[in-house]
């Protein structure tokens, strides 16, 4: 035990955060209490349970798939209130079950003893699942000091398993969120206060690496990291429904006009800017950005106006023809209606759709376009 326990106790943290493999940290644990074998078997935060000091020895497999079962010390240990940090954290064997009943058992007889499980000194880890780090050897008999170095570690394990854990979820829900933003039909990103990008979806990418909008990714002058650009004079409108967004405000939406010579008419972009639930974000509230090419409509069909704000038939071929940028006057006359009848179904529309005029209409048409494909 020569050995530095600083540099040991680095490792635990490394091999728990997957900067080490396990086999190095058991491999310098062996050594460092003068063991020839152990065990550490533990429930990762997925759900699975695995030896990570015996990953392909002899006798694991058939420890698994038996000896688990009956084996008297771990039988014996889980059945012992979780145990508190200090020396009663590590046990000899005859410290929880018989001796001479041990060494009579089937377990002892015919696997203990074959892989050299002759003396052994555990260490409880200390948590629900009273998880346990042993290790062993033939011939000579743990004693004090090994007892106390491995006692020294054991807080340290406990914690570097805690850790694990809480990253294991981290990462999960992070690769949930994206994977759900991912998911998102149209235009997506998620911008701070600042508009600096801290993600876009496949389709935003694609969408704002055209040439010609007003709107763009760029790179920040650092070198590191891009921001969300709106070009001309709608860039600080842009800007302060983002910073509203963040700061817990509700957002807002903005229409952009743009030349568009190649669609021979004017592009339009529709641009809403919502919060995003976040608990302790360093970068603030993170904020939703989706943006829908209104001079490409992808407007929802008719039906999903009636089902959703309770329209008619008529009214929500109204409500859809509005959206695809028709004005109330070419309405009627493809629907060979009299404008009267048509402003009465737009206002129909305004009132059923709690929007306060056709343009809030409009970003709510949006944003049911994006989600209706």
């Amino acid at each position: 035990m020569h050995m530095d326990s600083h540099s040991i106790i680095s490792q635990i943290y490394e091999a728990s955060t997957n900067e080490l493999d396990w086999v190095s940290l058991r491999k310098t644990l062996f050594e460092y209490l003068d063991a020839e074998a152990g065990t550490f078997r533990f429930r990762d935060a997925d759900g699975r349970s695995t030896n990570v000091f015996q990953t392909s020895e002899l006798g694991e497999d058939p420890y698994s798939n038996y000896y688990l079962q009956i084996d008297p010390i771990r039988s014996a240990i889980s059945k012992l209130e979780p145990a508190v940090a200090g020396a009663e954290t590590v046990v000899f064997v005859d410290e929880v079950v018989d001796a001479n009943l041990y060494r009579r058992s089937e377990f002892y007889q015919d696997f203990a003893r074959l892989n050299g499980r002759e003396h052994m000194l555990i260490g409880l880890i200390g948590d629900s699942d009273h998880t346990i780090m042993s290790f062993f050897r033939e011939g000579r008999a743990f004693g004090t000091n090994e007892r106390r170095a491995l006692a020294h570690l054991l807080p340290h394990v406990r914690r570097g398993l805690q850790l694990r854990r809480k990253m294991y979820r981290s990462e999960l829900q992070s690769r949930l969120t994206y994977a759900a933003f991912e998911a998102l039909p149209g235009n997506a990103l998620v911008v701070d206060g600042n508009c600096n990008v801290l993600f876009a979806n496949a389709s935003a990418m694609k969408f704002l690496a055209c040439r010609g909008l007003p709107i763009s990714m760029s790179r920040m002058s650092s070198g590191v990291g891009t921001r969300l650009v709106v070009e001309r004079g709608e860039g600080s409108r842009f800007r302060q429904i983002v910073q509203n967004a963040a700061q817990g405000g509700s957002g807002g939406a903005m229409r952009i006009e743009f030349d568009a010579p190649e669609r021979d008419r004017i592009g339009q972009l529709a641009v809403f800017a919502s919060p995003l639930p976040a608990q302790e974000s360093p970068v603030g509230t993170p904020v939703l950005i989706l943006i829908n090419d209104l001079s490409q409509p992808r407007s929802a069909p008719p039906c999903v106006f009636s089902e959703l704000f309770g329209l008619s038939a008529a009214e929500g071929a109204v409500a859809a023809a509005l959206l695809g940028g028709q004005t109330a006057e070419v309405v009627a006359r493809d629907r060979d209606v009299s404008l009267d009848t048509v402003r009465t179904q737009i206002r129909t529309v305004l009132r059923k759709t709690d929007a306060a005029n056709l343009r809030d209409f409009e970003r709510i048409g949006a944003l049911l376009g994006a989600f209706a494909h």
